[in-house]
């Protein structure tokens, strides 16, 4: 029987082909491992967490959302560049804008009979809102009159107490217009939001946001009012509730030098670029202990950082080196405007040590070069930037971080769990 032999070029060429063969299965099978892989980080990273706890990863509340898209682009603030203190005010829509009318401690309110279902008292429980565009002001004509009886009706000591009470009696009023600017005496400290025991009497729901369980609204507006004066060659003004109205236009001229929440927290993010902070400060809370305590406690560690604080940012600062502190959470450690000034004009005052350089270019020189400059466009830019940080994820009646801490921060400290 003839058999069939084998030469060695034909051993050859088999072991090739097999060769080729396997290097075939080999790819398959890597192609297979990366996709496999790919998906698998797709479905941790942008699936899971929303089965996980969906605030990481999207608006946590009403309240964040209508911070971002309703009051920060309709709260606007001077630089102070004509030597005025900073104004704060804000902008009223008629059939947009959430209003309270709500009788204080020492302040009642009086209105025309077809007014007054607006005005809550003091002892009501409930509070009302609308989107109908109403301002208070000092009564006048017939109404100024009936405001000094009213006065001398109210009662002149606490009965708790037995202190002197003094009362401010304001005139609610339509000023028959579709848009106004309101000041706002807080400075900027206070928003104002309420998410039980209020009612909307509008007869219609005019926003989406108004069906939110909560809303953001603004308290006892009166008419942002200016007078014009001049000092020496220089024309300035100064709010004054007698004065004239401004229209949007004049406000954010140059000459009044108004500008948005909204358009000074991006401004702020360019310099914070430009200037090159994040060669020196993350804004990252990381999964590690120091992070977590430092920037929260040992009893109520902070949560690493998660997508939903990032969301409305234009640019990701990675970080370089953890030269300067994380500015992650720094809107809620360092909330004070005069701390930010005392340390972008001289960092050394506040922080013992620190190698972080003056930023005098964010101030107005004093002409006197005796003081401190004072704060300009860039700092206010900055400052409100910062001051985004952290903050605004809950509403003020909530603290978002609690009960969030995925690392068991506390465990570790306590020794229940090991690293």
């Amino acid at each position: 029987m003839n058999q069939r032999k084998e030469t060695p070029s034909g051993k050859s060429a088999s072991g090739f082909f097999n060769y080729l063969h396997s290097i075939d299965r080999s790819a398959l099978w890597t192609i297979v491992g990366v996709i496999f892989l790919f998906s698998f980080s797709i479905a941790v990273v942008l699936i899971a967490p929303r089965y996980i706890d969906s605030t990481w990863t999207s608006p946590s509340s009403p309240y964040q959302v209508q911070m971002y898209e309703v009051a920060d682009l309709h709260y606007y603030l001077s630089t102070g560049s004509n030597g005025n203190d900073l104004q704060y005010v804000h902008h009223l829509k008629e059939n947009f804008t959430l209003l309270a009318f709500k009788e204080l401690e020492h302040l009642r309110i009086i209105a025309p009979p077809e007014l007054e279902k607006y005005i809550t008292k003091e002892d009501d429980k409930e509070l009302k809102l609308t989107s109908r565009l109403l301002l208070l002001r000092h009564p006048k004509g017939k109404l100024a009159e009936s405001a000094q009886q009213f006065k001398k009706q109210l009662p002149k000591e606490s009965s708790t107490t037995g202190k002197e009470l003094k009362f401010d009696v304001l005139e609610l009023y339509d000023p028959k217009k579709k848009e106004v600017f309101s000041i706002d005496l807080s400075g900027g400290t206070i928003q104002d939001w309420v998410d039980e025991h209020f009612k909307i009497i509008d007869e219609k729901i005019h926003q989406p946001f108004h069906r939110d369980y909560g809303v953001i609204y603004t308290q006892n507006p009166l008419e942002f009012r200016i007078k014009r004066f001049h000092e020496g060659k220089d024309e300035k003004w100064s709010y004054d509730p007698e004065g004239e109205s401004v229209t949007l236009q004049e406000l954010t001229s140059a000459s009044l030098d108004f500008h948005s929440r909204k358009e000074l927290i991006f401004l702020g993010e360019k310099i914070y670029a430009i200037e090159g902070c994040w060669y020196c400060h993350t804004d990252q809370t990381r999964t590690l202990i120091e992070d977590v305590v430092i920037n929260g406690t040992d009893s109520y560690p902070a949560p690493p950082s998660s997508a939903n604080e990032f969301i409305y940012q234009k640019i990701t600062f990675p970080g370089t080196r953890r030269i300067g502190p994380d500015i992650s959470r720094v809107g809620v450690k360092r909330a004070s405007r005069d701390w930010h000034i005392a340390h972008f004009w001289a960092p050394r005052t506040v922080v013992e040590g620190t190698i972080m350089p003056a930023f005098r270019h964010f101030f107005h020189p004093d002409p006197r070069g005796t003081s401190q400059g004072r704060p300009n466009l860039q700092f206010e830019a900055i400052y409100q930037y910062m001051m985004t940080k952290g903050t605004r994820i809950t509403p003020p009646t909530q603290a978002w971080w609690l009960g969030k801490d995925p690392i068991k921060t506390k465990e570790i400290i306590e020794k229940e769990k090991r690293l």
